[in-house]
């Protein structure tokens, strides 16, 4: 622009010194003067206003070399509106429904069309350390609270690496603080049939979810030239009592894993309920939960060992199986638990359980599966194992499944269920189980 004006400014001045016969008449020449008297007076504004802005702009280097050099934040904070909160939130979920047929002591004896597992979670990260996770569980039938559905499963505080002074060192720690699942043993992480390679759990399906605090982390070991040693301890309520403590001692479950070599997988586990009085616990095997008989007080120690080896291991994480592009796994447990009382005249009550399951990929699109599975009840007790009084609980499991896309299969299973015991009479409860699974 100021060359333009230059350029006007100089043919100005032609025109005045021009020949009268040229310029015209004096008033014309009178008009071209106070142009010209114009064009200058702009021409010292926009030069004014340019000086103006190279300070400004010099004064804006210089402010922000000194907050480099001193290592504050700028002092203007990001606008905080809803789009940027939304931003922040995530959701998945998990969904399972199909056809479930048992025998005649079994729960679907005439067949039943089940929504057996069906999960929406929410997860919002209000900055780089902590993320608040909302879990809700929508299934029916199967669990029995299609009367309750929705209801809130999870509900916790994770919270990653929020001791900064760690990060240097071969220690990471982070934290969960709410209600949410223990990281019990192998099984545990995949007790559901989207995620599982069949449709069904192993015969004790040993698992806890309660309220509580949970720190875990890792041990780099690369200086001695091993692997990262991975743990995880908490302390929780222990008993069933919803959302509430019963008043009697706290829950500690510690657990330990490690991979010697790649392909191989070990961890070991360990939860004590603390006291319970007469309130059932969170931790159950083979859907036992309940107190023995006649005890005013009572207590639960169970402890688990596990495997996993992949053949051909993938790219994919260990969990959960269904979806592994492993070529073959296979994962086994061994545990027990011990229920002691101090109430007099009651027996006490033990046992073990365990499972060993094999997963084989046949293509990409289809995989085979099975299991053996059992709880076991010391001496002549008895007990409620999987809604049948029984000393000694056996399942086999055999399963193919079809991976229609990559989040979405069809798998087909049929458990073989035999119970003994004294007194004991073999239930007819076999049962076939197709099923539509899907995650997002």
């Amino acid at each position: 622009m100021k060359s333009v004006l230059i350029a006007m400014l100089a043919l100005a001045l032609w025109a005045l010194f021009i020949p009268c016969s040229f310029a015209g008449t004096d008033e014309e020449i009178q008009v071209l003067k106070q142009q010209v008297q114009q064009l200058m007076q702009r021409i010292e504004k926009l030069e004014s206003e340019q000086v103006k802005a190279k300070d400004e702009s010099a004064r804006a280097k210089e402010e922000l070399a000194k907050i480099k050099e001193s290592g504050s934040a700028a002092p203007a904070a990001a606008k905080v509106d809803l789009s940027n909160a939304l931003s922040k939130l995530k959701m998945k979920g998990r969904f399972a429904a199909g056809y479930y047929k048992s025998g005649s002591a079994g729960s679907f004896s005439s067949g039943s069309f089940e929504m057996p597992d069906a999960k929406i979670q929410f997860s919002y990260q209000p900055d780089e350390i902590n993320t608040v996770v909302l879990r809700f569980k929508l299934d029916n039938g199967v669990t029995g609270i299609s009367s309750t559905s929705p209801l809130l499963d999870y509900f916790y505080l994770s919270s990653r690496d929020f001791i900064q002074s760690l990060k240097d060192t071969p220690f990471s720690l982070s934290s969960r603080l709410g209600r949410f699942k223990l990281g019990f043993g192998e099984e545990n992480w995949s007790n559901n049939p989207v995620e599982g390679a069949l449709p069904s759990n192993s015969a004790a399906n040993a698992g806890v979810t309660d309220e509580g605090l949970e720190l875990a982390g890792k041990i780099k070991l690369d200086k001695i030239g091993l692997k990262p040693l991975g743990w995880a301890a908490s302390i929780s309520n222990g008993n069933s009592t919803a959302g509430s403590d019963s008043g009697g001692g706290k829950a500690f479950m510690g657990k330990l894993y490690y991979t010697p070599i790649d392909p191989l997988y070990l961890s070991a586990s360990y939860y004590d309920s603390g006291r319970l009085k007469s309130s059932d616990a969170e931790l159950s095997v083979a859907g036992l939960k309940t107190r023995p008989s006649g005890a005013a007080d009572w207590q639960r120690n169970v402890w688990e060992v596990d495997a996993r080896y992949d053949f051909k291991k993938g790219a994919k994480p260990l969990d959960p199986p269904a979806y592994s592009d492993s070529k073959a796994i296979v994962r086994l447990s061994y545990g027990g638990f011990h229920d002691t009382t101090s109430t007099a005249g009651v027996n006490e009550r033990a046992g073990n359980f365990a499972f060993i399951e094999g997963i084989y990929n046949i293509t990409k699109k289809v995989y085979t599966a099975a299991r053996y599975s059992y709880v076991d009840l010391d001496n002549e007790v008895t007990a409620v194992l999987n809604s049948v009084t029984a000393n000694k609980y056996d399942r086999y499991s055999l399963g193919m499944g079809y991976r229609w896309s990559d989040n979405t299969l069809l798998k087909l299973g049929y458990d073989w269920n035999k119970e003994s015991g004294p007194s004991t009479q073999e239930a007819s409860n076999d049962q076939l189980t197709a099923v539509l699974t899907a995650q997002f």
